[in-house]
């Protein structure tokens, strides 16, 4: 799994794997699986936090009728977050969760997502 990076914020954001979020399509090299989304099918989207060792990952999920994309995985907050504000301008408004992972040392498996 390739993690997508920010690595400018000078004049917007510039990440180290090409990202397009368009009002026509999204488009991730790092979606899994690959390939452009049509906006029009898109129903929703979803963050869910994974810790990975002393990590915690971000892995944004694009939801349509047909399946649920892997869209792109970040290190950081601000990363996602700027996704997420593309993605509001270009989508509008549509359902969308953020899952938190869960405390170290904690077994919270029956912890339900927040819905924003």
């Amino acid at each position: 799994m390739k993690i997508g990076k920010i690595i400018s914020l000078e004049h917007g954001p510039k990440r180290d794997v090409l990202v397009r979020i368009s009002s026509s399509e999204l488009f991730s090299e790092i979606s899994d699986p690959p390939g452009a989304i049509r906006t029009v099918d898109v129903t929703g989207y979803d963050v869910v936090e994974e810790r990975s060792g002393d990590s915690l990952l971000y892995h944004l999920f694009v939801r349509t009728a047909a399946h649920r994309v892997l869209f792109y995985t970040a290190l950081t907050q601000l990363d996602v977050g700027l996704l997420l504000d593309d993605f509001g301008a270009s989508l509008g408004s549509l359902p969308r969760s953020w899952t938190k992972a869960d405390p170290v040392g904690t077994d919270n498996s029956g912890a339900s997502p927040l819905r924003v």
